[in-house]
């Protein structure tokens, strides 16, 4: 990453341009993948974990419905 400035330039506008070409390299979201490390077993949990949820949401849907004896 490289940005020139020139000795007349304002500081602002050399920040402004700083920011930009951090931006256009992914510079903040490569540090923030790197400082929370995520497992593949945290990404296999948290999918089980939704999936378990959904499941017991449609059993409990499929429970309701026969108490009030529309699926038989």
């Amino acid at each position: 990453m490289s940005v020139i400035v020139h000795d007349d330039m304002p500081i602002d506008q050399a920040l402004k341009m700083l920011w930009r070409e951090a931006n256009r390299e992914k510079l903040l979201e490569t540090v923030q993948e790197n400082r929370y490390r995520i497992k593949p077993t945290k990404i296999r949990h948290e999918f089980r974990k939704q999936w378990a949820k959904m499941k017991r949401r449609r059993s409990s849907a499929k429970r309701r419905l026969r108490r009030k004896g529309v699926g038989i």
